[in-house]
C-alpha cells in the first residue's frame, strides 16, 4: 500500500521535484522505495542521518525566481516513535503540495494517523484528505495543498491527532539543535529550530527564536560560539561514547578493564544529563499487561546488534543509539520481564538509553550487577534493576509493583521533560514552575479531616496546594481546628471553606474549585487510603497519555465490616470512561469547558466522567496500587453488598493489606492516640 500510494503521487506531481524521507530503517534503506522510478531532481533523504541546523536542498526549489514547495513529500517511518522523532528535523524539510505521512506498523493501544486542523486558518487552502489502513497496523495519511503548506507544521498537527486532543505540556525552554543525533535531544517538537555551529540564533522580530542550544558532536572539536545572548551545551552522540572510540581512548583496553568499568567521559556532576532523552509521549506503560505467564526475553547482543530475545526469536533489533520504540514495547508486552545482558553494547549511552527506555515503558527489566560505567541510568533505577529476580515476577502483584518502580525512576531521570529542565538548570537558563495540584477534598465528617490530612501531607514529588470544604460544620471543633494547624505547619498552603449542610453536593465542589489556585484539580476522598506517591503517579500519566483527565483503577477495596481486603486484577495503563472518582485529577480548562461539577447530591464523578467522553475529552485510567477504597456498610452509591468485591476479587487478606506501594498509613493529624482500627496485617 505505501509504494502504491508513493507511485500514485510521483505519476501525478507533474514536474515537480520530490522529496522521499525514511526514519526509523536502521540503515538497510526503506523498502517501500525500492521500485519507484524518481526524475533528475528527485531526493531520497535518510532523516536519521541529517544533522540539526543543516536544511534539505532541492534543485530548483528555494532560490531566487524558484518554486517555494516541492510537489510530493513523504515521511515513511517505521514506528510511530520513529515519525514523531522525524518532526524535529522536519523544520529543515521545504513546503510541499502533496504530502504523504506513513507508519508502517503500530501497537494496538495506538490511534490512526488522523490529522487535528490547527487552531487557526493555515488549513484553509487543504483540498483533500485521505487515511488509509496498510496492513493490519499500518497507516497512511496524504494532504493535498494546491498551494503548498509547510511540511514540520503539517506533520505536527498529524502526530497531535494521533496523540489525542490534549497536546501535553512540551519541553522548556525553546530548544534549538545543531548536530548529529539532534533530533534525539527533541522528539516530536515542531518549536525546536536548527540552528548553525557557531551561531547567532536566528531573530523573530527582536527576540530569538530559542532559549538554549544544544550542539551533538561525535567528539571533535566543535567552533567557539558567538551568541552571547543564548546559552549554548555541547554533549557528545552516542557513536562519540562508543567502546571502539574508548577503546582507542584507553590504549587498546576496554573500559571495563580500567578502574572499576572505565570511565565514562563525566563532565559534569549528574552523568544522565549526558545521555539523549526518553520521549514519554510514546516510550511509557500505555499497553502495560498484567498477565505474569509469560516467558522471560533477554535484552543481549546478536550479530553485532543489541537486540531482545524470546529465546531464540529476535522479537526487536536495536539501532546503534539505542532507541526503543512503542512497536518494539509492543512485541515484547506479553513477556513475564527482560534480563538485561550488559556485555557487547555499543557503548554505555545507547545500552543506558535501551534499559531506560525499558524501563520507562514498565517492561519488568531485572539485571545482575550494574557495571560502573552504566552509572548514568541514576542510582535509583540501578538498584531497582537488581531489587527483584525473575523468578518473583511470577507473582502478578511483585511484578506489577515493579514496574511501576521502574517507571516512575526511568522518566524522572530520562523523560524528555525532565532533561531539558536539567539542561536548563545547567544553563542558567530560567525555567517556569511546575503545575500547582489544587486537592480539593470536601467532607461531612469531623472525624475524618485529620485522617484525610495526613494522607495528603505525605505527597511528594508534585507542588500542591489543598482545598478544605467543611460541609456542614465549623472549623473551630477542636479536633478539626488541631488537624488544620498541624497540616498548615508542613509549609503546604490550605484554604478552608465551611459550606451549608443543605447545599448540594456537586455545588459545593465547584465552590471549591473556585478557591484553588492551581491549574490542575485532583478530588480527594477523606476516608480512602493514598500512597505517598498518588498525585505524581497521576501527573506522570497525565503527561505521557495526553488524556484530558486521569484517574485510578480500583484495584484495593477494604471492606471494613469485614475486616477483609480484596485485590482486583483490573485492565489499567489504558483509556477507559472509568475510573475512581476518589482519584479523579484534571485541568481546569477541562473543568471548564464540561461547566463544572453538575448540581447533584450524588453520582457527581460519573456525571463528570460522562461530560468529559461527551465532550470530545479522552479518559485515561493508571494504576490503581496507591489506592485502597474503603468500603463500609452504608453510605456508598455505589449499591454493591460486600459479596460482589470477594467474588470479583482475584486475591483476599484477613485485614488491611494494601500494596507494598503504600508505604504504611501515617498518624491522622491532630490525633495523637492515631486511628488503628483501620490497619490491620500486611501481605
Amino acid at each position: 500500500m505505501i509504494t502504491s500510494v508513493l507511485r500514485q503521487g510521483l505519476r501525478t506531481r507533474g514536474s515537480e521535484p520530490a522529496v522521499l524521507c525514511h526514519t526509523g530503517f536502521q540503515g538497510r534503506g526503506c523498502v517501500y522505495f525500492d521500485w519507484l522510478r524518481l526524475g533528475a531532481r528527485d531526493r531520497i533523504v535518510d532523516l536519521d542521518t541529517c544533522p540539526m541546523g543543516e536544511p534539505v536542498g532541492v534543485r530548483g526549489v528555494g532560490g531566487p525566481g524558484e518554486a517555494t514547495e516541492v510537489g510530493l513529500l513523504a515521511v515513511v517511518a517505521a514506528s510511530l516513535t520513529d515519525l514523531r522523532r522525524s518532526l524535529t528535523t522536519a523544520v529543515h524539510l521545504p513546503p510541499a503540495v502533496h504530502l504523504v505521512a506513513a507508519v508502517a506498523d503500530m501497537p494496538g493501544h495506538q490511534g490512526p494517523l488522523l490529522p487535528a486542523p490547527p487552531g487557526i486558518d493555515e488549513w484553509h487552502g487543504l483540498q483533500e484528505l485521505r487515511l488509509r489502513r496498510t496492513g493490519k497496523s499500518g497507516w497512511v495519511c496524504e494532504l493535498f495543498f494546491p498551494g503548498g503548506a509547510d511540511t514540520a507544521s503539517a506533520l505536527d498537527n498529524i502526530l497531535h491527532g494521533t496523540g489525542g486532543r490534549r497536546r501535553g505540556p512540551r519541553p522548556v525552554p525553546l530548544g534549538g539543535l545543531h548536530g548529529p543525533e539532534g533530533a534525539l535531544w527533541r522528539s516530536g517538537d515542531a518549536s525546536a529550530s536548527g540552528v548553525s555551529a557557531t551561531g547567532p540564533v536566528p531573530l523573530r522580530r527582536v527576540t530569538p527564536v530559542v532559549d538554549l542550544v544544544v550542539r551533538t558532536h561525535d567528539g571533535g572539536p566543535l567552533p567557539a560560539w558567538e551568541d552571547e545572548a543564548v546559552p549554548c551545551l555541547d554533549l557528545e552522540t552516542t557513536a562519540a561514547g562508543s567502546w571502539e572510540r574508548l577503546t582507542r581512548a584507553e590504549g587498546g583496553r576496554h573500559p571495563s578493564e580500567v578502574g572499576g568499568g572505565g570511565p565514562l567521559r563525566v563532565r559534569e556532576a549528574d552523568p544522565a544529563e549526558l545521555v539523549a532523552p526518553i520521549d514519554e509521549r510514546v516510550i511509557n506503560p500505555c499497553g502495560f499487561t498484567r498477565k505474569s505467564g509469560g516467558p522471560m526475553g533477554d535484552l543481549t547482543v546478536h550479530d553485532r546488534r543489541a537486540v531482545i530475545r524470546d529465546g531464540n526469536k529476535v522479537l526487536a533489533a536495536l539501532p546503534g543509539n539505542g532507541t526503543v520504540t512503542d512497536l518494539d514495547i509492543g512485541r515484547i508486552r506479553h513477556l513475564r520481564g527482560v534480563r538485561v545482558d550488559w556485555s557487547g553494547h555499543s557503548g554505555p549511552a545507547a545500552a543506558v538509553r535501551a534499559v531506560a527506555s525499558l524501563a520507562a515503558a514498565g517492561v519488568p527489566t531485572v539485571s545482575g550487577p550494574v557495571p560502573a560505567w552504566a552509572r548514568a541510568l541514576g542510582r535509583t533505577l540501578t538498584g531497582l534493576l537488581t531489587s527483584v529476580g525473575e523468578e518473583e515476577l511470577r507473582d502478578p502483584l511483585v511484578r506489577e509493583e515493579h514496574s511501576i518502580r521502574l517507571r516512575r525512576a526511568a522518566l524522572r531521570t530520562h523523560g524528555q521533560l525532565t532533561r531539558w529542565r536539567s539542561l536548563a538548570r545547567r544553563a542558567g537558563v530560567p525555567l517556569p514552575p511546575d503545575p500547582l495540584v489544587s486537592v480539593v477534598m470536601c467532607t461531612r465528617r469531623p472525624e475524618m479531616v485529620g485522617f484525610a490530612l495526613a494522607q495528603i501531607a505525605r505527597q511528594r514529588h508534585v507542588r500542591f496546594e489543598v482545598v478544605l470544604t467543611l460541609h456542614g460544620f465549623s472549623a473551630e471543633l477542636p479536633e478539626v481546628r488541631a488537624a488544620i494547624t498541624e497540616f498548615a505547619a508542613t509549609g503546604t498552603r490550605v484554604t478552608v471553606h465551611e459550606a451549608p449542610a443543605d447545599q448540594v453536593f456537586g455545588a459545593v465542589l465547584n465552590d471549591a474549585v473556585d478557591r484553588a489556585s492551581g491549574t490542575v484539580i485532583a478530588k480527594w476522598d477523606d476516608d480512602d487510603w493514598y500512597g505517598p506517591e498518588h498525585l505524581a503517579d497521576l501527573m506522570l500519566a497525565r503527561t505521557y497519555s495526553g488524556a484530558d483527565l486521569v484517574g485510578s483503577s480500583t484495584d484495593y477495596v477494604y471492606l471494613q465490616e469485614l475486616d477483609l481486603t480484596a485485590w482486583r486484577s483490573y485492565h489499567s495503563e489504558l483509556p477507559s470512561p472509568h475510573v475512581a472518582g476518589g482519584t479523579i485529577l484534571t485541568d481546569r480548562s477541562v473543568l471548564e469547558e464540561v461547566g463544572g461539577f453538575r448540581p447533584l447530591p450524588r453520582a457527581i464523578d460519573s456525571q463528570l466522567l460522562l461530560a468529559v467522553r461527551r465532550n470530545g475529552g479522552r479518559i485515561y485510567r493508571a494504576h490503581g496500587l496507591c489506592y485502597m477504597l474503603r468500603r463500609v456498610a452504608e453510605g456508598h452509591t455505589w449499591n454493591e453488598d460486600p459479596g460482589y468485591f470477594v467474588r470479583k476479587s482475584t486475591r483476599q487478606w484477613s485485614g488491611w493489606c494494601p500494596s507494598v506501594l503504600m508505604e504504611g498509613v501515617p498518624e491522622p493529624l491532630g490525633q495523637p492516640e492515631g486511628m488503628t482500627e483501620y490497619t490491620g496485617g500486611h501481605r
